[in-house]
């Protein structure tokens, strides 16, 4: 199945070739007439401009999906716009995900610091990355550095092309209450990372003012949601025989991974996110366990619940908190229920995403810290009632009690 799904390839420069999915007679089609009118009036007053992106993955994650989306989008505007990738280094990924993102948003360990040491680290592979992409800098007139693990090429940038606008767009929960306090982690991690993003010309955040550290000038912030696109894979309409095709795809994925297969026969409710400490998986599980004990208790069906998701190279937590997440429902507390719960590691495939998402009786999203969760959205737009918590950009998207429960 995989061999049919069209995918996006990595040239021998790390840029992204991505594959368009839709005409831009499509997008027009779905966007209000005014939209789409300063859509292209903005588009031809950057010709003649470059634009580029630099992120960590080309797969996996937020950033990787709103490019996949974009870039294809931008092609059929013809905006030159380009996509390159860092060099993959599993010790730089365990520094920036442990240290960077789950440091700012307060779900590492205890003790977790950012030391000399992982600057070191980190700062030698920034250089490798700053000389490989030296002429991409310089023939750049905006560029956009999505997340931290990028942010160190920022000086590089301007030092190779003073005249390119650099945008520095943050993708994650940032608890700036504790970033602003000294000797605290999140300080010292934020710090580090602010002495490469004070030099971008514009800083761009959620829009959720908590997540913006004190010492970004008001100026240079500019407020953004995450965005999805109707059209792409995760979200464009199936049919039923092409969502059978991909629930016996991940039937498959089950069996592989010695578990029973999903019962097309009951209904089940999904949680499609990365396997990630702010994901709240142990809340999902023990919150599954509480319905099932209140519906066997007045004699109601009980659904069964998918936890599902793909992971990235530049995130180390992901077949750890998998493995974590299996060895939970191994436990005599949820002997019962464990048959019944259905834990996949996914590979790159939107469509089975949108299946998953699709065929669900109800969308979770039990998230401790967030960005924005586009995954959120992605369920409403299928009309598939949300249960969240109030974490990050989630409340922003979900009515409580009318098309959610926050």
């Amino acid at each position: 199945m995989e061999d049919r799904i069209a995918t996006a390839k990595l040239t021998a420069n790390n840029e992204v070739e991505t594959v368009p999915l839709a005409m831009l007679a499509d997008y027009q089609l779905i966007t209000p007439p005014e939209d789409f009118s300063l859509l292209l009036t903005l588009a031809h007053r950057f010709k003649g401009k470059k634009l580029v992106f630099f992120n960590s993955t080309a797969q996996g994650g937020g950033v990787a999906l709103m490019r996949h989306a974009l870039i294809p989008l931008f092609k059929l505007l013809d905006v030159d716009a380009h996509w390159y990738i860092l060099l993959p280094n599993q010790a730089v990924f365990d520094v920036t995900k442990t240290k960077f993102h789950n440091v700012l948003q307060s779900v590492a360990d205890k003790g977790v610091e950012l030391t000399l040491k992982d600057k070191r680290i980190y700062n030698a592979w920034i250089k490798e990355n700053a000389e490989k992409f030296d002429s991409v800098f310089r023939q750049a007139d905006v560029i956009v550095i999505d997340d931290p693990q990028p942010s160190g090429l920022i000086p590089y940038i301007k030092k190779a092309n003073p005249r390119a606008k650099v945008i520095y767009r943050s993708h994650i929960q940032i608890v700036a209450s504790l970033v602003n306090q000294p000797h605290t982690s999140q300080h010292t991690t934020w710090n580090f990372i602010w002495k490469n993003v004070k030099e971008a010309d514009c800083y761009v955040s959620h829009p959720i003012r908590e997540f913006i550290p004190a010492n970004v000038p008001a100026k240079k912030v500019v407020l953004m949601p995450a965005t999805t696109d109707p059209l792409d894979g995760l979200n464009k309409p199936l049919t039923e025989e092409q969502m059978a095709d991909y629930l016996n795809f991940f039937n498959r994925i089950l069996f592989d991974e010695k578990q029973q297969s999903l019962d097309e026969n009951r209904p089940y409710i999904a949680q499609i996110a990365r396997f990630d400490p702010s994901k709240g998986l142990p809340d999902v599980i023990e919150s599954y366990r509480k319905v099932r004990e209140m519906l066997n208790g007045e004699n109601q069906s009980v659904p069964q619940l998918v936890l599902a998701g793909n992971g990235s190279i530049d995130d180390p937590d992901g077949l750890p908190l998998y493995h974590a997440t299996l060895e939970l429902l191994r436990s005599e507390h949820y002997a019962d229920l464990a048959s019944d719960v259905k834990v996949a590691r996914l590979p790159h495939m939107d469509q089975l995403l949108n299946t998953l998402m699709r065929k669900s009786q109800i969308a979770l999203q039990l998230s401790l810290k967030e960005g924005f969760e586009v995954k959120v959205t992605e369920a409403l737009m299928k009309g598939k009632p949300v249960i969240a918590y109030r974490a990050g950009g989630i409340p922003l998207q979900i009515q409580d009690g009318m098309d959610g429960s926050l």
